[in-house]
C-alpha cells in the first residue's frame, strides 16, 4: 500500500469548496499506480492516498471501453445506452462516414479544421450541475490531449475547453465556446515548435525490468509540429497540460472567489506509441513517474492560491489499456486476427445466397455492424429474419463468442448481455455487433488500424481528496458512476440526471 505525507484531517466541511480540481488520467492502473511507487515523491500520487478516499477496484459496466464512453460516464455517472457516447468514434448512418464523437457541423474549430460540440452527450455532466447551482457563475475549463475528452469533460455549459491539434500541435478550441481565451493564444506561441526532449527521470537500474535483462535507457526527441498523435503518448504531454493548467489558474479568476470553479484535466499514463510494456518496459514506469511529479506540482501550486482545504481533488482513470503489440502467437496463447471488411465482404455473400443479390452490410466500423434497411425494405424482407440469419453466419466465424442485436437486448438481462446494452446508443451503434473471443484482434482493413480486443476489464483507482475528505480504502468492486455521485455530494449540487447506481448493476 502506498505510504507518505500526512494526511488532510480537517473535518467535514459545511461549505463548498472554491475549486473543484477533476483529474483523469488516460489507461492509469490500479495495480501500476502501486507497482511503481518507489518512483514516486511524497507530493503526488502519495499525497492523495495517504489523504483522500480511495476506490481501488472501479470499473465500467459496459463492453468497448475506451477514452470517449470512460470520460463520459465518469462525466455524467450513466453508461452509453443513457449518454449517447458508444465510442470516440462512429459511423454515421445518413453519410456512410466515420464521424468523431464530439464532431458537430454547426461549429468551427479555433486553430483547428476540428469542429467540436457536445451536442452528442445526451446526459449533464457534474459541471453542468455545478453551472446551474451557481447560475452560470461558475468557471468551468477543461484542457485535455484530445478533443473527445476536453469537450466531454467540461460538459454542454463549460466556459473554456482546449485540446492539441493533432496536425501542428496547436492548442485548439471550437466557436461553441466562444472567444478564444488570448492568453491561450500566448502559450500557442511559446509551446507550439518548442523542442521536447523525453528520457529517463532515474537511473535505469531503478526501474522494473520483470524478469528481463536490464532495460536500455530512451530518448524520444520532438519539435512540437510533426508526430504530435506519438507525442500525446509521452510524459511530455502530459509537462505541457500542467503548463496550460497552472496558464489558466495565472489569467483566469478560477477559485478566486467563494463560487465553486472547476478545472477539469486530462493526462496520459499508457505506454508510448501503444507498445507493449515489454517492448518498452521503462517508458511506462518514467511516464507515472513523471505524472506524480506533475500531479505533486499542481497541487502545490493550488495549495499557495487557494489553500488545499478550499480544494476538492478527484482522480480516476478511463479504466482500458491499448497496447498494438501482438505477443500472443509467441507464447502459444489462444489468439487470432479478424478483419472487418472481409467479414462484411463474405456476410453479404451469404445474405445474398440467402434472401437475393444485394449489398446488405452496408457499413462496418470496429465491431459493429450496419444493415443497408432501405434494401431490405426494398426486397420485402423481415428485417428480424435478416438479422437471424446475420447472427447465424457470424457465430460460425473463428473468434467471434457472441453477437449482440437490438433484438436481444429487451426484458431481464444475464450479466454479459446487460454489458452489451450499456455500451449501446441508436445514434452511433450497429445493427450487430460483435464480442470477439479472448486474445482475438480486429483489424479495420481501410484505415489499416488493429486493435486488441480483451473481454477482462482494468481495474482503475478512483480517489477523492481535500476539502474535508477522510482518508480511507474501499477494495470492492465500484461502478464508475461513484465519481459523479461523490462529487455531487460534497459540492453540494444536484447528480447529474439518469445518475443512478441502477444502470451499472
Amino acid at each position: 500500500m502506498l505510504c507518505g505525507v500526512s494526511s488532510l484531517c480537517a473535518q467535514r466541511s459545511t461549505v463548498a469548496p472554491k475549486l473543484y480540481l477533476n483529474i483523469v488520467v488516460d489507461q492509469l492502473r490500479t495495480d501500476y499506480l502501486y507497482e511503481f511507487e518507489n518512483l514516486y515523491c511524497d507530493g503526488g500520487f502519495k499525497r492523495l492516498v495517504s489523504g483522500g478516499k480511495v476506490y481501488e477496484n472501479v470499473y465500467y459496466a459496459f463492453d468497448n471501453i475506451d477514452r470517449a464512453t470512460a470520460v463520459a460516464t465518469l462525466s455524467t455517472g450513466t453508461n452509453p445506452y443513457v449518454n449517447g457516447i458508444v465510442a470516440e468514434r462512429w459511423l454515421d448512418r445518413k453519410s456512410l462516414r466515420v464521424v468523431n464523437c464530439v464532431e458537430d457541423k454547426n461549429c468551427k474549430g479555433v486553430y483547428s479544421n476540428e469542429a467540436f460540440s457536445p451536442a452528442s452527450l445526451k446526459a449533464l455532466t457534474i459541471t453542468d450541475e455545478i453551472k446551474r447551482s451557481t447560475r452560470g457563475n461558475a468557471i468551468v475549463c477543461s484542457i485535455a490531449p484530445d478533443g473527445d475528452v476536453a469537450v466531454l469533460a467540461g460538459g454542454h455549459a463549460a466556459d473554456i475547453v482546449l485540446w492539441k491539434n493533432n496536425m501542428a500541435g496547436y492548442w485548439s478550441s471550437s466557436s461553441y465556446y466562444g472567444l478564444y481565451p488570448s492568453w491561450a493564444a500566448d502559450m500557442n506561441k511559446t509551446v507550439q515548435g518548442k523542442p521536447r526532449k523525453w528520457e529517463p527521470l532515474f537511473s535505469t537500474k531503478k526501474y522494473n525490468n520483470f524478469g528481463e535483462k536490464a532495460p536500455a535507457a530512451f530518448s524520444y526527441s520532438f519539435d512540437g509540429k510533426k508526430n504530435v498523435i506519438t507525442y500525446k503518448t509521452t510524459a511530455c504531454m502530459n509537462d505541457e497540460v500542467n503548463e496550460m493548467a497552472i496558464a489558466a489558474l495565472n489569467n483566469t479568476e478560477i477559485g478566486k472567489d467563494d463560487i465553486v470553479d472547476c478545472l477539469a484535466l486530462t493526462y496520459y499514463a499508457g505506454n508510448y506509441d501503444g507498445a507493449p510494456m515489454s517492448h518498452r518496459p521503462i517508458e511506462v514506469q518514467d511516464i507515472y513517474a513523471r505524472l506524480d511529479r506533475n500531479i505533486a506540482q499542481l497541487l502545490d501550486e493550488v495549495d499557495k492560491r487557494y489553500g488545499l482545504e478550499n480544494v476538492v481533488v478527484s482522480l480516476a482513470s478511463t479504466g482500458y489499456v491499448m497496447e498494438n503489440g501482438d505477443e500472443d502467437s509467441k507464447y502459444r496463447f489462444p489468439s487470432g486476427t479478424l478483419y472487418s471488411e472481409r467479414i462484411q465482404a463474405l456476410l453479404n455473400v451469404y445474405l445474398s445466397a440467402k434472401f437475393g443479390k444485394g449489398d446488405y452490410i452496408e457499413g462496418v466500423y470496429g465491431t459493429q455492424l450496419f444493415l443497408d434497411n432501405k434494401l431490405i425494405e426494398r426486397m420485402n424482407l423481415d428485417k428480424m429474419t435478416v438479422v437471424s440469419q446475420a447472427v447465424e453466419f457470424l457465430k460460425s466465424l473463428d473468434g467471434v463468442e457472441d453477437v449482440f442485436t437490438i433484438y436481444r437486448l429487451g426484458g431481464m438481462l444475464s450479466p454479459e448481455l446487460q454489458l452489451a446494452k450499456n455500451g449501446y446508443n441508436p445514434v452511433g451503434s450497429g445493427d450487430l455487433w460483435l464480442r470477439l473471443m479472448p486474445g482475438w484482434r480486429l483489424v479495420e482493413d481501410e484505415l489499416l488500424v488493429s486493435r486488441q480486443v480483451y473481454r477482462s476489464p482494468v481495474m482503475f483507482p478512483v480517489i477523492i481528496y481535500g476539502a474535508g475528505v477522510q482518508q480511507s480504502v474501499v477494495d470492492k468492486l465500484t461502478p464508475a458512476n461513484v465519481l459523479a455521485t461523490e462529487m455531487a455530494r460534497i459540492l453540494r449540487v444536484r447528480r447529474p440526471n439518469d445518475n443512478s447506481l441502477r444502470l451499472f448493476e
